[in-house]
């Protein structure tokens, strides 16, 4: 059993914690391929990279999106 607070500052409704999808991702094979093609605010795509994944998120809202792509390319900025 996973027990996280939700997100404070949330980009996409259904938003998940960070720290919940990078507990997740580690549940798979060392060093595999994500797939999220419901990526929303690409919390799982994030999560992914940071545990040393490779992700593909997928996302038919344009403006969710964008700012997944921002999210991501911001915070793992900040983690470098």
């Amino acid at each position: 059993v996973f027990k996280y607070g939700n997100p404070q500052n949330r980009i996409h409704l259904t938003e998940k914690p960070l720290q919940l999808m990078r507990d997740i991702v580690k549940i798979t094979e060392p060093g595999g391929r994500i797939l999220d093609p419901f990526a929303g605010s690409g919390t799982t795509v994030l999560a992914a990279v940071l545990e040393g994944y490779t992700a593909t998120g997928i996302e038919v809202t344009d403006e969710y999106a964008r700012l997944a792509r921002e999210r991501i390319a911001q915070e793992l900025a900040q983690a470098a």
